[in-house]
């Protein structure tokens, strides 16, 4: 089993029911396939750089999963053969998949996130008991 992570973007003027029911689908091939999904992260409407069949937006969702090679070969056919999909894009990630492993890294990015954000935080409160720079009073005392 490898490690994938499948970016695609899908029709804009769906429903929210009808792009969930089209996540599900995709997700549930990769399933029957034999497929570990580790994460579905779903980016929402954005703006296209460019045009696609003549939309300027697009829902974008990125799957991150371990599979077979010929699980991901199904899912991209079915991705050419839907016309609600306006582009994909699949990644091999690695060649092994461990999700306890992705999992303990993950957790330690986010214990990391929350430090930095305590230590900004904590920095941001300390600009603002006093002028890290030195204040009006500094230049008096040279004046003088």
């Amino acid at each position: 089993m490898r490690h994938y992570e499948t970016l695609f973007v899908v029709n804009p003027d769906l429903s929210e029911e009808d792009t969930a029911l089209l996540i599900e689908k995709f997700s549930a091939v990769l399933s029957s396939g034999g497929a570990n999904i580790l994460k579905t992260d779903l980016w929402g409407r954005r703006r296209l750089a460019y045009a696609i069949r003549k939309f300027t937006k697009g829902y974008y969702v990125i799957l991150e999963y371990g599979a077979n090679p010929e699980a991901v070969l199904e899912m991209e056919r079915l991705f050419r053969i839907d016309e609600k999909v306006l582009r994909f894009l699949t990644v091999k990630k690695g060649d092994e998949f461990d999700p306890q492993a992705l999992a303990l890294a993950e957790a330690k990015a986010k214990e990391r996130a929350a430090a930095r954000a305590a230590r900004q935080s904590s920095a941001d409160d300390d600009e603002e008991d006093g002028d890290e720079f030195g204040g009006k009073d500094d230049y008096e005392e040279d004046e003088a």
